[in-house]
């Protein structure tokens, strides 16, 4: 992949949208919600150390003030277990309904007011519920709240050191403010985020779906790996169960394992974006990922904080590291495809080295932002990839502009083509319709005419009257036969209304001869053939009711004409004394037959012995 395209201004804007949505949710809203609250009444906040995973009541005694919010790591050191806080207020008489907001409890809890539980996570114990990230409101009302009384908010907190187990700041106010303060908790803790995950996913399927079909633009499965590695990272923020693992410290393995693979994919994606190879670093950058995974799986428990901290930094800071490079990387080359990628790698970069303050405890701060900045990126890849879509298409349009004209211009020569190419088809239909026309004419009319003269020179004074009307009689039903098939000026007639006339001359012919002659015709009313195939069709009908009538020696004659679905079924079937079929292929009567049948395009079936004859025809009929 090769891009010489700068960051746009849209893409520049993009990331000062998402500069100030940063600042929107760190500063704005804490600090708007804040000043429209009246001021709350004064906390006391006190905790003590539970004496097991499973008590229900706190102790009496061991009570210690604390603020909040609070993290116990350094007030008892390595202790895992149930810590309960106490928070005491006077509930002025005038305000009889209050909002109560908990930022966050870390890691599974139980709250109750005045001695009434109002919510308990589903596991106390591990595998803990993973309530770190979730705020949570209530609306304190009679007689659940004890207005001009002191109130008790009890919070059980059931955590493990490792993780900044703790309470976060509780609020208390009007209904409304505290209401807009939850809204605005829930945004940033919950609802971006799984927003964040959703736009991960589609965004790694996506460019997974594009490497596939393009597996020659390697950045593009580097990017849809790195997304779905991230996908796991960030799931981290609203996972509710360490499911599939039985402690929170496996999943805590898991989560900076998925970090550091992320932070080498990330690393190569950059590398592959720019058609870059640097094997030593992808080298380097690999073995500290798998070093890192060996040690978090192997560590014991005692040392995960050291251990987890300097994992989770390491994998951070290479993702910082791979920003600051690809901006530098952007800034030294004008052809760099980093340019329209280099502010969204800003942001990203900030965002990271604000949650690694977070994490390591050097700013105080529980909210993580590198999710959020994620859109970013994604952002700015759909942004490049949609620049890129635009510079190819425009290409393609000057293309197709030049091809239609080509294009338009081979038609033109084309339709004159084929222009030619239709006159003298009809030329050619015209004349093979004369030429058939002509060939029915020679071998019908033409050779009556002929035995008709030779009969009238061989015996010019020895024929009557009757004989020679005979004679006219032939050449006209011979002549009707052709015109009846080639059609007249009233227009196409249909095979039925062809195949009467000569079905009344042949039936008299016969029945003169002492032949019974039947017929069966059926579905061909409307049947409407070409005038040559209808003459042969015709042609072939007289001359095997001729070779009856002259050969056959028979009593009964069937005639049908049928058709049979895409099929035109045409047999001529007598009881006489048969004939040789083998022996008979030079004779003319079969020799005509088997001529018309090929011109017709159709199957002839002939099968004789003494007492029946049969001659069939199949021809297929055009769709």
């Amino acid at each position: 992949m090769r891009s010489r395209q700068p960051a746009s201004p849209a893409q520049a804007l993009l990331a000062a949208l998402m500069g100030a949505l940063l600042f929107f949710l760190l500063v704005y809203i804490p600090a708007r919600t804040l000043a429209q609250q009246p001021p709350p009444p004064e906390f006391h906040v006190e905790a003590v150390r539970g004496t097991g995973w499973n008590e229900t009541s706190p102790p009496t005694d061991g009570w210690t003030r604390v603020t909040l919010p609070d993290s116990w790591a350094e007030r008892w050191p390595g202790f895992d277990g149930v810590v309960w806080y106490r928070l005491t207020w006077e509930q002025p008489e005038q305000l009889r309904e209050a909002g109560l907001l908990l930022h966050y409890l870390n890691m599974a809890g139980e709250v109750s007011l005045n001695g009434t539980t109002i919510s308990r996570d589903q596991s106390l114990v591990e595998p803990l519920t993973r309530a770190w990230n979730t705020p949570r409101y209530w609306l304190l009302v009679p007689p659940l709240l004890k207005p001009g009384s002191t109130n008790t908010l009890l919070v059980r907190v059931s955590g493990l050191f490792a993780y900044q187990a703790g309470l976060g700041p509780v609020s208390l106010g009007t209904p409304a403010a505290t209401q807009a303060e939850f809204d605005s908790e829930r945004l940033v803790r919950r609802d971006l985020q799984v927003l964040g995950l959703a736009v991960s996913a589609a965004v790694s399927a996506f460019f997974a779906a594009l490497w596939l079909l393009r597996r020659k633009e390697g950045a593009y499965g580097w990017f849809a790996l790195m997304n779905m590695l991230w996908l796991l990272f960030g799931y981290n923020q609203i996972a509710t169960s360490p499911w599939p693992f039985a402690s929170n410290h496996a999943w805590q393995a898991l989560n900076i394992s998925v970090l550091l693979v992320f932070s080498v994919s990330y690393l190569v994606f950059a590398l592959r974006f720019c058609a870059r190879r640097m094997p030593w670093l992808e080298g380097a950058a690999l073995v500290i990922a798998v070093a890192g995974v060996l040690d978090l799986w192997l560590a014991p428990v005692s040392d995960l904080i050291a251990h987890r901290a300097i994992w989770m930094s390491a994998g951070t800071l290479m993702s910082i590291a791979v920003n600051c490079a690809s901006i530098v990387h952007a800034a030294r080359h004008r052809d760099s495809p980093m340019r329209s990628l280099t502010p969204f790698m800003a942001v990203s970069a900030a965002a990271a080295t604000h949650d690694l303050l977070a994490f390591t405890q050097l700013i105080d701060a529980t909210i993580y932002y590198t999710a959020i900045s994620s859109y970013g990126l994604l952002l700015g890849m759909a942004l490049t990839l949609a620049a890129r879509f635009v510079s190819s298409l425009k290409r393609i349009e000057n293309f197709n502009t030049e091809l239609i004209e080509e294009v338009n211009a081979a038609k033109a020569e084309l339709a004159a083509t084929l222009a030619q190419q239709h006159a003298l088809e009809l030329a050619h239909a015209r004349i093979g319709e004369r030429v058939n026309l002509v060939s029915d004419l020679h071998d019908g009319l033409g050779g009556m005419l002929v035995g008709s003269i030779a009969t009238l020179e061989r015996k010019p004074g020895n024929l009557g009257a009757p004989e020679l009307l005979a004679m006219l009689k032939r050449l006209r039903d011979d002549l009707r036969l052709i015109i009846d098939a080639t059609g007249r000026d009233d227009g196409a007639r249909a095979l039925g209304e062809l195949l009467a006339p000569m079905r009344h001359r042949s039936a008299q012919l016969l029945d003169a001869n002492g032949i019974d002659c039947r017929w069966q015709v059926s579905g061909i009313d409307t049947l409407e053939l070409p005038p040559s195939q209808s003459l042969d069709l015709m042609r072939f009908l007289q001359e095997a009711l001729t070779n009856v009538l002259k050969h056959s020696a028979s009593r009964r004659v069937d005639v049908t004409v049928a058709r049979d679905g895409a099929d035109l079924r045409l047999s001529v079937r007598d009881d006489g004394r048969g004939f040789e079929v083998e022996g008979q292929t030079a004779g003319a009567g079969l020799r005509n037959l088997r001529t018309r049948a090929r011109r017709l395009g159709a199957e002839l079936l002939l099968q004789s012995r003494p007492g029946e004859t049969q001659v069939a025809l199949r021809m297929p009929l055009a769709v």
